[in-house]
């Protein structure tokens, strides 16, 4: 057989070996990314608070403070999914709407980060102790939040609270799906975030 036949068939069957292995489609979905929003409406009407709010970056408990979605499947069973994740750390998320939510809504004439030379007359901290979707039940999953605040009086010298409670909200959700687990948190957040709107216009009267 003529040598340079045999050649030619050697390249072409290489390129197809090669063509074949670069063409190896994956097996695995591409990552995505959410941010929680809170999206309410403001009714322009009603006087502005006083004093100087500081709003300390939010902790979450580390169970919750990673950026992939954790999901409760059973009893005592819980699942981190890779594919679907907050864009940043959960704990930023919430503490960024956290301070827009509370400077819309002027409970306090002024709302600042832990790094502003501005000085507070008053400090809330916050803990997330929950954030996940509860499918235990295939048919009704939900998205769990549990939140707790303390709100103290920034006095020279000592530190008197004037706040302490906790808000858990349980939202059921449409499907099983990351947009509608994301959807749920933004609900629950923002039930949370209008009950303590109640709780600290009573104290900052």
């Amino acid at each position: 057989m003529n040598r340079n036949f045999i050649d030619r068939w050697a390249v072409v069957a290489l390129i197809i070996w090669l063509g074949g292995c670069v063409s190896i489609e994956r097996n695995y979905p591409d990552k995505r990314y959410f941010v929680l929003e809170v999206n309410r409406q403001i009714n322009p009407a009603g006087a502005m608070g006083n004093g100087v709010l500081e709003v300390s970056d939010i902790r979450v408990s580390p169970r919750y403070s990673e950026k992939s979605f954790t999901y409760r499947t059973s009893a005592a069973g819980y699942e981190a999914d890779f594919y679907n994740q907050f864009l940043v750390s959960p704990g930023s998320l919430i503490t960024e709407e956290v301070r827009k939510d509370l400077t819309r809504l002027h409970i306090f004439k002024h709302v600042i980060r832990s790094a502003s030379q501005m000085q507070p007359t008053h400090v809330l901290e916050g803990i997330v102790n929950a954030l996940y979707g509860d499918f235990r039940n295939v048919s009704a999953p939900q998205a769990v939040l549990e939140m707790q605040f303390f709100l103290s009086r920034a006095t020279p010298g000592r530190s008197e609270i004037l706040l302490e409670k906790g808000y858990s909200k349980l939202v059921a959700l449409k499907s099983r799906t990351p947009e509608a687990l994301v959807q749920g948190w933004n609900e629950a957040l923002l039930a949370i975030l209008t009950s303590l709107v109640s709780d600290l216009r009573t104290v900052n009267r």
